[in-house]
């Protein structure tokens, strides 16, 4: 499915490889515009908005995901700057970090796009009635189902090619080995370290 026809998405970001490095730059835009045109204020990057990113590549979804952690969408896409690798990355997080640094090896072009619902006054129980609130928000992943489930009806079933756990699949064998020996190498350093100490 190609970006361009996704009506709620508006791009936040290019990928960019580090020279003699395999972390990566993610180019934030400067000026952010929404889906209607509109300038958005500079913190739509950092506020904790209900929100969903999708990875792009030459101009197709490869990865759909969403986050409500706390430091916006920047926080959300910053363990894949570099996989993790320092500490012990969850296999997902490693191999979508894999797929961005080796896509970028072949020359092609990495967007990150969002998708976010803004927070808003609600009424919520508590133990004596209704409370007005300010800055209420839906879960994420009401977003981030929609999205997978529009995807589905475009494409026939079809999940994100990075989609990988939504499909049920293993990950590739290298992705496998290479986030084994990164987990393993951190417990190692982990034991050294408390050996140390004592």
């Amino acid at each position: 499915m190609l970006i361009k026809d996704v009506k709620t998405a508006f791009k936040i970001a290019d990928v960019k490889l580090i020279k003699n490095s395999t972390k990566l730059n993610f180019v934030y835009l400067s000026k952010i515009i929404d889906e209607n045109n509109q300038v958005l204020p500079k913190n739509i990057l950092t506020k904790n908005y209900s929100r969903v990113y999708i990875i792009v590549v030459d101009g197709l979804i490869k990865k759909i995901g969403g986050s409500q952690a706390r430091g916006g969408i920047k926080n959300t896409l910053e363990i894949y700057k570099d996989g993790g690798v320092n500490g012990r990355p969850s296999i997902r997080s490693f191999g979508v970090w894999y797929f961005l640094y080796h896509t970028l090896l072949s020359g092609k072009k990495i967007e990150f796009y969002m998708i976010y619902h803004k927070d808003f006054d609600f009424k919520v129980k508590g133990l004596f009635g209704l409370n007005q609130i300010t800055n209420a928000n839906i879960n994420y992943k009401l977003i981030e189902e929609q999205c997978i489930k529009d995807y589905l009806n475009v494409e026939n079933g079809k999940y994100p090619d990075w989609n990988i756990q939504e499909q049920g699949m293993d990950w590739p064998e290298i992705i496998k080995n290479e986030h084994s020996e990164i987990t393993t190498n951190s417990l190692k350093s982990n034991s050294k370290r408390k050996k140390a100490r004592m």
